[in-house]
């Protein structure tokens, strides 16, 4: 296997840290570069990387907003997405976006050791766990709800799940009390459930809270 370089993007210090430590161990990798947030991610953008190892929950950002500037080089590297987060909503999100590989990090070093390998071999790699999530989820491909909000969603979805009601809302977003009740039923209607507490299920699930 050829040496590799890559860019692991990641705002927790202890764990990204911890991973390079482990990556600069093994014999296919070249060099190590590092990011913790969209401002230290865009100034790699020029650099000739191989593989980004991307956190999708970040400070500020997430790994959709950052695969889009990544599509927009010439030479876009591999992507491999490392997640907490287990909704199948995200999953297929970032399947339609175009990543290489996905990894969950309670599945462990291991497994993105042999996502890695088996990405630079045959250009893509997913776990069981995610073909099922495929599988489970292909009828709806073309139909999927979004997992990237507008600021105003997302204001609403804070100010939901902080428990303010309908009346609360439009002073605190600056709207009439119908304006606000209306961005609600189109929120719940665009992620595709049926209520508020579902909605908050959705978001939670999603890492969009």
């Amino acid at each position: 296997m050829q040496k590799l370089s890559f860019l692991l993007v990641e705002d927790e210090t202890v764990v990204r840290e911890g991973l390079r430590a482990l990556l600069e161990r093994e014999t296919f990798v070249k060099a190590v570069y590092e990011a913790s947030d969209r401002h230290s991610f865009e100034q790699f953008l020029t650099r000739n990387v191989d593989i980004v190892i991307l956190d999708y929950r970040l400070v500020s950002t997430n790994g959709l907003e950052l695969l889009a500037l990544l599509k927009k080089q010439d030479k876009a590297p591999k992507v491999i997405i490392l997640t907490g987060l287990e909704g199948s909503e995200l999953i297929m999100n970032l399947l339609q976006a175009g990543v290489h590989g996905i990894v969950y990090k309670p599945d462990g070093y291991k497994e993105l050791v042999k996502t890695i390998q088996k990405t630079v071999d045959s250009g893509s790699y997913f776990s069981e766990r995610i073909l099922d999530v495929i599988k489970l989820n292909a009828h709806r491909w073309d139909t999927i709800p979004p997992v990237v909000l507008s600021f105003g969603e997302q204001e609403l979805l804070k100010a939901i799940a902080n428990g303010l009601t309908t009346k609360e809302i439009a002073p605190a977003l600056k709207m009439t009390e119908s304006t606000a009740e209306t961005y609600r039923i189109r929120l719940i209607r665009k992620v595709g459930v049926h209520n508020t507490a579902a909605l908050m299920a959705y978001a939670f699930r999603n890492g969009i809270l």
